[in-house]
């Protein structure tokens, strides 16, 4: 498996953090995950890498994303735990992995497992 079947997407900035917004005005990390799920068809939001998986649950769904030869984009939650928390607010989903096909989320290891098994994990990606 090449690893150009996906693409890690950049959520952190070398910038300084400015405090969180005192109104409900923009809140660029939740936007950037909003863009980023609309912008690819399969995205998984995981620890670690592709390549480096940081949990089991990671590695295994990358392994049947992998084994089905679907390409996926990939964001590490690792860097910033804001990414996992405004995720997680988006998803109303606590858990990582997270899987999102066009746009919906699948669900967590588990439910993609099941999925990967029963063969519709297969017909979702198509």
């Amino acid at each position: 498996m090449s690893s150009s079947q996906f693409e890690p997407i950049p959520m952190m900035s070398s910038e300084p953090v400015a405090p969180p917004p005192a109104s409900s005005e923009s809140n660029p990390i939740r936007e950037a995950i909003t863009e980023a799920i609309g912008e690819h068809k399969v995205i998984l939001f995981m620890k670690g890498t592709p390549e480096a998986p940081a949990c089991g649950f990671s590695a295994r769904t990358v392994s049947m994303l992998q084994s089905l030869d679907a390409p996926f984009a990939a964001v590490d939650i690792l860097p910033d735990p804001r990414i996992r928390q405004e995720l997680s607010a988006i998803s109303n989903w606590p858990t990582i992995p997270q899987l999102f096909v066009d746009g919906e989320l699948l669900g967590g290891c588990d439910i993609v497992t099941e999925m990967y098994e029963s063969g519709e994990l297969a017909e979702a990606l198509v």
